[in-house]
């Protein structure tokens, strides 16, 4: 049964590549042919040209005209010897064939070894061999089907391949060597660290750092082991002061971060603990107009707690509220969350930070994304010039390793920690004695 498809592509190679893998090295090209391509939308982008490759399987690979010669062979070898006495004789003429020797000859180069050959019916004369020559030289060669072609492409890829064998390899036998480099004493907190999803390295760093420290009493001991964990963990952990406002000299201090992080609630936790604890006078900003909800939840908390608070939405306009609050011992200000992905709303905060006065810069990042989704938006919200960051939603987290982990690849101290949604309760200033408890699961959360 015969098998037609149509193959489309940028360039003829390309066309030829799809062939080979969709039908295999028996496939037939029965028509090739360049196409135009898709107009761009572009005026002045030039349209570009496709080519088309039309293949078989199972087809007789014979034209029309050689059909028709095929059932009348036994006169078609009298013509041919005729014509080829007539070429000879006329050397001048010598390029134009005949179609009827033109369509025999079409059939000698494609005929498929799978079907048995029909002797032929005559014997060639001596000039049959001088004809075949000069007609075959005068021919346009084409390489058989089944010839493979070069393809620099195939090649780089090859090379790319072998690489990333190599580099999973070297991947593997470095993990394998870190495992087995462990001490059987302490493999059972080196395990403790990999759930706690702590990055395999620095755990390994730890246990290194372990067992150089420790003696050898204290490495049989499981307690004395972990109480040293918790003090090597702690020194590699940066945490910030807390926000301290001086009486008489006005603190400006603004949150920035991703959608949904949980801003407007830090901010409200931070002002009511502020304003009704330590009696502190404060105001709020908030340019956060894209969400109408954050607007009234940051002036409904600012009603309830008596603080004035406005609302802005340019450099400008966040200037002259500044101005107003001049009196005040702290302004905080929470602006609109900005995806990391969203350039023109990155480039309205670093324009913001630019031209208004800001003395610190927090950024928010909420603990149930991944250690690489924190360490690209920390990297993305360096426009703002963060000077600490605040990590939300802990109560939310399976797991607290990353916060060594986040610590150890994003260079900003950490400056506090909300544990849930409760204002003004569940806020707390970082501390890396309690933030290494958190890790080894020595400490709760409330």
């Amino acid at each position: 049964m015969s098998d037609v498809r149509t193959f489309k592509a940028a360039s003829m190679q390309e066309a030829l590549t799809l062939v080979r893998e969709e039908m295999g090295s028996d496939a037939v090209i029965l028509q090739t042919r360049q196409i135009p391509g898709r107009k761009s939308l572009l005026p002045w982008s030039r349209t570009q040209e496709a080519y088309e490759i039309t293949a078989g399987l199972g087809i007789e690979t014979q034209t029309p005209a050689a059909l028709q010669n095929k059932k009348r062979s036994t006169s078609a070898g009298s013509v041919l010897r005729h014509r080829a006495s007539n070429l000879q004789s006329d050397n001048r003429r010598h390029e134009t064939v005949s179609p009827s020797v033109s369509a025999y000859q079409e059939t000698l180069p494609v005929r498929r070894e799978t079907t048995p050959r029909r002797e032929s019916t005559y014997s060639p004369s001596p000039e049959q061999p001088r004809f075949r020559q000069r007609f075959e030289e005068a021919a346009p060669r084409e390489l058989p089907p089944t010839q493979k072609q070069f393809d620099p492409t195939e090649e780089f890829t090859e090379k790319l391949n072998a690489i990333q064998e190599m580099l999973e390899s070297l991947d593997r036998r470095t993990r394998s060597h870190r495992a087995t480099d462990v001490p059987s004493e302490l493999f059972h907190i080196y395990t403790d660290l990999i759930d706690a999803e702590v990055d395999e390295r620095i755990a390994h760093d730890l246990i290194a750092s372990l067992k150089e420290h420790a003696s050898p009493e204290q490495l049989k001991d499981s307690a004395a082991s972990k109480s040293l964990l918790a003090a090597l963990i702690e020194s590699q952990i940066a945490c910030s002061v807390p926000i301290r406002p001086v009486p008489g000299h006005r603190k400006v201090v603004a949150l920035v971060g991703p959608t949904g992080v949980g801003k407007t609630t830090t901010i409200a936790k931070l002002a009511a603990n502020f304003r009704l604890r330590d009696n502190i006078k404060m105001g709020l900003v908030t340019v956060d107009t894209y969400r109408i909800a954050a607007v009234e939840q940051l002036r409904t908390y600012a009603e309830i707690i008596d603080l004035p608070m406005k609302v802005v939405s340019t450099p400008k306009e966040m200037q002259q509220a500044l101005d107003e609050m001049v009196g005040l011992d702290l302004v905080l200000i929470d602006t609109a969350g900005r995806s990391p992905s969203d350039d023109l709303k990155i480039q309205e905060l670093e324009r913001l930070f630019r031209e208004v006065p800001i003395d610190e810069v927090s950024l928010v990042m909420s603990m149930t994304s991944s250690v690489k989704t924190l360490e690209a938006i920390a990297q993305r919200f360096q426009v703002a010039r963060p000077t600490s960051m605040i990590l939300t939603k802990l109560d939310e987290a399976p797991v607290m390793g990353s916060l060594l982990t986040l610590s150890q690849n994003v260079k900003l101290p950490v400056r506090y920690l909300t544990t849930g949604q409760d204002v003004p309760d569940d806020i707390e200033p970082a501390n890396a004695a309690r933030m290494a408890r958190l890790i080894l699961g020595e400490d709760q959360l409330r």
